[in-house]
């Protein structure tokens, strides 16, 4: 009996041995592997971490934002950023050319003196973008003496070279009235593609109008020019044959974008 107990005592002992390193043995760790689903939201980072990317969202830098081939952001030279300080001026209806503008030539609807504005109410800038001689060409391409009236009206309203005295959203809906009877009247768009640079920088809508604009009238000169301002900042080649064709038709380099797109 002592033998066997003996016997017994030792076989345990040797068991809890083997378990005794069993438990002792490292075990590496499970990892967690985060996948956001694509278009799911993604959990706002911590303080001091980098922000993560949902699935299918491009990086933030200029490269693959403009590769998107949507121009939501315009260049950060002076004759952009002058430009956006321009039109988000005075109750967010500024000038396309805040810095002055080119060739003698004052920015978008602008005038350096009251000598260079026409006799309206509100008065326009006799020449250049926004200004009394766009307005003639304009009206050649709206039908009837009352569409004509609305038009003048809603493109000083504008343009207006007084800022205190441009009111966006009565010339949007003046334009938009016209359009309904007159789809093919592209200065319409034209204006409506001003007012939404003028409501909070819309560049994406701005294009759109635009677009429509040259859909029905392909030699616009001042769509060409405006569209090779927006188009700086996400597709060059794009850009410089709107500016091309904008200055081929005539246009004065105002804004000074032949030095964006490095043109003689």
């Amino acid at each position: 009996m002592r033998r066997v107990a003996i016997g017994t005592v030792m076989v345990a002992a040797m068991a809890c041995a083997s378990c005794s390193k069993t438990a002792d043995a490292p075990v590496a760790p499970l990892k967690k592997v985060e996948s956001p689903a694509s278009g799911l939201p993604v959990a706002a980072p911590k303080p001091g971490e980098a922000p993560v990317k949902a699935a299918g969202e491009a990086p933030g830098d200029a490269v693959h934002q403009g590769a998107m081939g949507s121009p939501t952001a315009v260049p950060d030279d002076d004759v952009h950023k002058a430009a956006k300080a321009g039109m988000m001026g005075a109750g967010g209806m500024g000038d396309m050319g805040g810095m002055g503008g080119q060739n003698g030539l004052p920015g978008h609807g602008m005038v350096q003196d009251a000598g260079q504005a026409d006799g309206g109410d509100p008065a326009l800038r006799l020449n250049g973008l926004g200004s009394k001689a766009e307005l003639d060409k304009a009206l050649k391409d709206i039908e009837g003496d009352d569409a004509k009236k609305k038009f003048d009206a809603a493109f000083r309203l504008t343009f207006a070279a007084d800022k205190s005295k441009r009111d966006i959203d009565k010339a949007k809906a003046s334009f938009e009235e016209i359009l309904k009877a007159q789809p093919a009247a592209a200065p319409c768009y034209r204006g409506l593609a001003y007012v939404a640079l003028s409501r909070g920088f819309d560049v994406d809508g701005a294009v759109a109008a635009y677009k429509k604009a040259l859909e029905v009238k392909p030699d616009y000169a001042e769509v060409h020019y405006a569209m090779a301002f927006l188009f700086a900042g996400s597709d060059l080649d794009k850009g410089r044959d709107h500016l091309k064709r904008a200055l081929e038709l005539g246009m004065p380099d105002e804004q000074g974008l032949k030095k964006v797109y490095n043109l003689p």
